[in-house]
């Protein structure tokens, strides 16, 4: 297979895995997302759902007090949600490359922020955020996938 051709075939692959990222990123909103860990002899656990945990970090985003605390590392988190958001916009323009690549790079960056807050607090990540993870980094493959002289027409 030449390289024209492999260009052709991920060109034709990035939208569907886009699509189905997308719908498992929307998915992992109404599934247990994050729960604290349990102890011996303790009550059960909170578990929060993923939801929960958006309109959460997004409503502390207003907050001076979070800020200076290790928890501006979950209100990083929150504004995934809205990058992701911007970054589907952005998809829009086939000269938006750069500014799609930027909200790319922070996504990242503040899905690593969210795994350092999950460390510090203590919490537990489950089945929903890793489809949130999941399904954001689908969304976000195109960038590393559509990279090449066709990916930059």
């Amino acid at each position: 297979m030449s390289l024209s051709e492999r260009s052709a075939s991920a060109s034709r692959v990035i939208p569907v895995v886009r699509v189905l990222g997308f719908c498992i990123y929307v998915a992992a909103f109404f599934l247990p997302a994050c729960r604290e860990p349990a102890t011996m002899g303790a009550r059960t656990p909170d578990i929060y759902k993923g939801w929960f945990c958006a309109w959460v970090t997004l409503i502390n985003t207003f907050s001076r007090d979070v800020w200076h605390s290790k928890d501006f590392l979950a209100i990083l988190s929150g504004w995934i949600n809205p990058l992701i958001l911007l970054y589907l916009v952005l998809l829009i323009g086939r000269n938006l490359v750069w500014p799609r690549r930027i909200v790319a790079t922070a996504v990242v960056a503040f899905m690593v922020a969210t795994w350092i807050y999950f460390a510090l607090m203590p919490l537990v990540p489950l089945v929903g955020h890793v489809l949130w993870i999941v399904g954001a980094l689908m969304i976000l493959a195109g960038e590393v996938l559509g990279r090449g002289p066709a990916a930059a027409q």
